[in-house]
């Protein structure tokens, strides 16, 4: 898989860091707050499922998993972006931040180690499946 892939997959994780940690604990932002915890079991699951792979069969499988699981998530996402249109501007979350958001963010810091596991099986035909599926799940279009 090409490095520009990955790096668009990082700043696809960056900038859902900073749109989910503006979700806090109330306020303006409340009802993120269900977005982000859906968001977190998500991305737990997917971290662990990355730690146990040890082939590019168990890698894909995790991927697809995380991909099916953003993919649910994603219209409510889409809806939360049109929303609230400022979130994507701010460089830090505001002072509603919750520790559901917090705990994203660090979430966040595990996925990028988790993805560059799976590059070690970059060119495993179901890895390759599996990033596509995840790629299209992600994006916001």
């Amino acid at each position: 898989m090409k490095a520009s892939k990955w790096m668009a997959l990082f700043g696809l994780a960056v900038f859902m860091v900073a749109f989910y940690a503006c979700g806090g604990g109330g306020g303006k932002y409340a009802d993120l707050k269900p977005v982000i915890k859906d968001m977190n079991k998500a991305t737990e699951k997917f971290i662990a499922d990355m730690e146990k792979a040890d082939n590019g069969e168990k890698v894909a499988a995790a991927l697809t998993g995380y991909a099916e699981a953003m993919g649910k998530l994603q219209p409510k996402m889409k809806e939360m972006e049109e929303k609230y249109p400022e979130l994507k501007d701010m460089t830090g979350p505001p002072p509603e931040l919750g520790a559901d958001a917090e705990k994203l963010m660090e979430l966040m810091g595990k996925m990028t180690t988790s993805m560059m596991k799976a590059m070690e099986y970059a060119d495993d035909p179901a890895v390759q499946k599996a990033q596509e599926e995840l790629d299209k799940a992600m994006s916001m279009k």
